[in-house]
């Protein structure tokens, strides 16, 4: 194991996240679900295969992948989280689009309010993956 002192020898990461990359069964729908429903802006993904669909998440990037066998049931501890400016008006539009959401101890329709106010929900995508969206937005 190297030493503390040996940083020239040793590679670093930088601290900025580059890409999250998530293995989907039906890359159609999991496309207009980030951005039609989360409205995340897709960008283009160089493979051209069919196969990907990018979005990009403000520095970095979402990488949704077709790759999955099936869909699978994930921990709501394991999830990824998008701040929004206006929680209740994020609320209407997923509504409208039939998603069901839940507070942090799965109560659907509800909304959780963190220690330090944050509001939060939790939902899953088609996929199974856990998506918290919150109001701790920076202007």
């Amino acid at each position: 194991m190297a030493k503390p002192s040996d940083k020239k020898n040793s590679p670093s990461i930088k601290s900025n996240i580059n890409h999250i990359a998530i293995a989907v069964t039906d890359l159609s729908e999991s496309e207009a679900f980030y951005r039609d429903v989360l409205g995340l802006r897709q960008i283009p993904e160089p493979f051209k295969e069919g196969r990907h669909a990018w979005f990009d998440l403000g520095g970095a990037q979402l990488h949704v992948i077709k790759a999955a066998d099936q869909r699978t049931s994930h921990n709501r501890s394991t999830h990824f989280c998008f701040s929004v400016e206006d929680l209740d008006a994020f609320i209407e539009k997923i509504s409208a689009h039939g998603l069901v959401y839940s507070d942090s101890d799965g109560n659907e329709g509800e909304v959780n309010i963190r220690p330090d106010g944050i509001r939060q929900i939790f939902f899953t995508d088609p996929d199974g993956y856990w998506v918290e969206v919150n109001d701790e937005f920076e202007k």
